[in-house]
């Protein structure tokens, strides 16, 4: 309920009316008494004590307007008035003398808390003493025999907004708790399902890290994984450009992860196995990524042995080959080039090796060498001077060439000299077995010139062969020195 003194500040304190009240003066006050509102009219009620009833209201003032205080009607006032205490100063309880509501304590400021002067809003010191001012702001509630005139229940303590508000603060702080803590724990699931691991892991892939890849499967890595870095791998082509995730499936310890990664604009199914490894913050699963079988690349290296290959950029030097010239890698998904080192005398052409997905063999990748127009010169050069040099043999079996003559007559041979009727032609064959072959094309044809000298008597003379000596040349080119090419005749 309003209190009127808070709805006027300016309103004067009340002072205790005087002992003897006059019952002439009826309502009085310091000021001039105004005709209207404030004014007294006499004869109104007929003679009123003193301070038992109200003053006469103006029409529509105070009793003529239906309820506006209470139950008033007609501006008729209840009659059964309470007399002034003589001993205490105070009015007696009224029942109803202003209806029996808090209406009376509510009227608009501008009717009783601000009436002109000799009303009351100004009534004189002294006039009704120090009553306190609930007196007429709670008068409907003080009057009656009960305490709360016109059998009206006590009114109920209203909750303050301050505390209504502490409430429902509360109790949405709770409720925010309870979904917080049942959302924290859902995302906290979803952020430790096993499948958030594989996730990481081929984002890896995506980005070219190889070694974060590495580290999330735990896989271990040896000197001979030359693939299995990061400049390797960055070099890499038709790595995996994407991925989605399948089906999960866990049955205790163990969970499975399927799969289909984008590599090169193929898809290739995958399947990935995780262990639980305990608890992260004592309520979600830990799961580790058991490392994948990884693809190998195999490169077939058909090259001289100081010819040095290259796969990914990484050269195979330090590595031991499976078989000669032969080597696997381990490597992750995607493509490598395969190269071989540059030389002067002969050259292979690039390659490429795809690993594809995990656990797979890619299709062996092979470096055939073939000569350069420099190389071929050589080898030319190689096999002529080697003709050459047999052709200017003094023996009749020059050691390491492809002709001879038997000497069957006794005499002994000297000055003999060889000469071509016709030189052989050959091919030069592709690289095999350490080296590349020479064939004759065409048979060579040698003569053969000597002094023959009879050991018995001394006696000299010419000698020849009778007939033409047929020949052809054959070998192998095993390698190149800064010279040029090495010749290795066949025995």
């Amino acid at each position: 309920m309003t209190d009127p003194g808070d709805q006027n500040p300016q309103q004067p304190q009340w002072q205790r009316p005087p002992a003897q009240p006059d019952p002439q003066q009826g309502w009085q006050g310091n000021g001039p008494q105004q005709s209207g509102s404030g004014q007294q009219q006499t004869g109104q009620y007929g003679q009123q004590s003193p301070y038992g009833q109200s003053p006469t209201q103006p029409s529509g003032q105070y009793g003529q307007q239906s309820g506006q205080y209470g139950e008033q009607s007609s501006g008729q006032q209840n009659q059964q008035t309470g007399q002034y205490d003589q001993q205490t100063g105070q009015y007696s309880q009224q029942t109803g003398q202003y209806g029996q509501t808090a209406q009376y304590g509510q009227q608009p400021t501008e009717q009783f808390g601000q009436q002109g002067t000799g009303q009351y809003g100004q009534q004189p010191t002294g006039q009704y003493g120090q009553q306190p001012t609930e007196q007429y702001g709670q008068a409907p509630y003080a009057q009656g025999a009960g305490g709360y005139g016109g059998g009206q229940q006590p009114p109920k303590k209203k909750l303050s907004k301050k505390g209504l508000t502490g409430i429902i603060a509360g109790g949405s702080a709770l409720l925010l708790i309870i979904v917080g803590g049942i959302v924290g724990v859902s995302v906290g699931n979803a952020l430790h399902a096993p499948e958030v691991t594989v996730k990481s892991y081929l984002d890896a892939l995506k980005s070219g890290d190889a070694e974060q890849a590495l580290k999330l499967s735990g896989t271990e890595v040896s000197a001979a994984d030359v693939l299995l870095t990061d400049d390797a791998y960055k070099a890499a082509s038709e790595k995996v450009s994407g991925y989605t995730i399948g089906k999960t499936t866990t049955s205790g310890n163990t969970a499975t992860v399927e799969a289909r990664l984008t590599q090169g604009g193929e898809s290739v199914d995958q399947e990935f196995t995780l262990t639980k490894v305990g608890k992260d913050a004592v309520l979600f699963d830990k799961w580790k990524l058991e490392a994948p079988e990884l693809s190998t690349v195999q490169v077939d290296v058909v090259a001289p042995e100081d010819a040095v290959a290259t796969v990914g950029g990484v050269d195979l030097t330090d590595v031991e080959p499976i078989a000669e010239g032969s080597y696997q890698l381990r490597a992750l998904p995607g493509t490598y080039d395969v190269a071989l080192s540059e030389s002067d005398w002969y050259t292979a052409e690039a390659t490429t090796t795809t690993a594809v997905g995990f656990g797979q063999a890619a299709e062996p990748a092979t470096l055939a060498v073939a000569l350069t127009d420099a190389g071929t010169t050589a080898v030319e050069e190689a096999v002529n001077a080697y003709i050459d040099g047999c052709g200017a043999a003094t023996e009749l079996a020059p050691e390491g060439c492809p002709f001879e003559i038997r000497n069957d007559t006794g005499f002994t041979p000297s000055g003999v000299t060889w000469k071509f009727d016709t030189r052989p032609t050959f091919t030069i064959g592709d690289f095999a077995g350490g080296g590349w072959t020479v064939d004759s094309e065409t048979v060579g044809r040698m003569s053969m010139t000597c002094t023959l000298t009879d050991p018995a008597t001394g006696q000299t003379g010419p000698g020849y062969s009778i007939n033409p000596v047929d020949f052809v040349v054959g070998g192998t080119i095993e390698g190149f020195t800064d010279e040029g090419a090495t010749f290795v005749p066949s025995p």
